[in-house]
């Protein structure tokens, strides 16, 4: 899940204006006591777009455009719920505390230390690059880690939300944890011969310092937005692939890239059709990726954002990017810094 998909109370503290155009509200309870829930996090999936609810269990949250992210309704202690493709008022929303907390699950003892085992999360998470070498997790405690030598996996839970420090990008980062796997290929006397890695949560940005973001910060972030999947997305959706300095090959043949795009407009959001399964890019010259779907259809909205995120596969030098990598499906880049 490519969205790589996260942030509770004590990190929310931005307020969408009351002057978005598209807004979204409701009220949160708990499903046996049927008292309202303060404090529960509410904010698109993979954005800096969220809030809390009140003392009533009462939010609102608006952006300036329709959005294709799911809403995320997320509470510590309780299973959260996730909205797609939502508008106007939810009504009544009950959250059920967790049934089975970590602690309950019994994991098999296994070989290798938590120190090995932290290690490969934090680079198969994080990622290698820049970014993912600055980044620092706060609340590693709360992961618990597992390799199965059966499956020549690692595993990872997480009861409460990953705390993600980005000191590259300037960002506080909340990451959900869903699932998360390392498989290291058929057994071997190498763990690492092959294999794949498998992420999916959901996440959410807020700054670092929102009063004033370092000029670093907004240089950090342009060079990562550019060439990245939402800068292509973005590009794609508004058909500026070669003004924005994307190229694209078929069969090792550069091609006009709207000889395999077809662009239209669909309602709120940009209809994509991908005529080839799978084709290669570069960005400005530099490292070859591809993008591979799975379903010749998707959607792009306003933001960048593209749906249903399970059909498409980057790969190349942009499969390797890994969370730390990640910018809001909100962000504007900034030129001038």
């Amino acid at each position: 899940m490519n969205r790589i998909a996260f942030l509770f109370g004590f990190l929310l503290s931005l307020q969408t204006s009351l002057l978005a155009q598209h807004k979204v509200g409701g009220t949160v309870f708990d499903f046996i006591t049927k008292e309202p829930l303060e404090g529960v996090s509410v904010f698109y999936d993979g954005t800096s777009i969220g809030t809390v609810t009140d003392e009533k269990g009462t939010f609102t949250l608006g952006t300036e455009n329709p959005i294709s992210a799911s809403l995320v309704i997320s509470y510590i202690g309780y299973t959260s719920q996730v909205f797609e493709n939502v508008s106007g008022g939810l009504g009544a929303i009950y959250l059920k505390e967790n049934a089975v907390q970590l602690d309950e699950i019994i994991l098999e003892p296994d070989t290798w230390s938590r120190e090995k085992k932290l290690n490969i999360f934090r680079r198969e998470f994080l990622g290698t690059t820049i970014s993912g070498i600055k980044a620092k997790i706060i609340n590693e405690d709360a992961i618990r880690l597992y390799y199965n030598k059966q499956k020549n996996s690692l595993y990872a839970f997480s009861e409460v939300p990953i705390k993600i420090e980005n000191n590259y990008l300037g960002y506080t980062i909340a990451y959900n944890l869903q699932e998360f796997e390392v498989n290291f290929g058929a057994p071997s006397a190498s763990p690492f011969s092959g294999g794949f890695t498998y992420t999916a949560g959901t996440l959410f940005f807020t700054e670092k310092n929102p009063k004033k973001i370092k000029k670093r910060f907004l240089k950090n972030r342009l060079e990562t937005y550019l060439g990245s999947p939402l800068h292509f997305m973005r590009s794609l959706s508004k058909k500026q692939l070669q003004e924005e300095k994307f190229q694209i090959f078929k069969d090792k043949f550069q091609i006009d890239p709207y000889s395999e795009y077809q662009i239209e407009p669909d309602e709120n959001f940009i209809k994509i059709t991908q005529k080839t399964a799978k084709l290669s890019m570069l960005y400005d010259g530099k490292e070859q990726s591809f993008i591979e779907a799975k379903e010749p259809t998707f959607y792009i909205d306003s933001y960048g954002n593209f749906s249903p995120a399970q059909i498409l596969f980057f790969g190349g030098i942009l499969g390797k990017q890994r969370v730390a990598d990640l910018l809001p499906l909100d962000y504007v880049p900034v030129n001038k810094y």
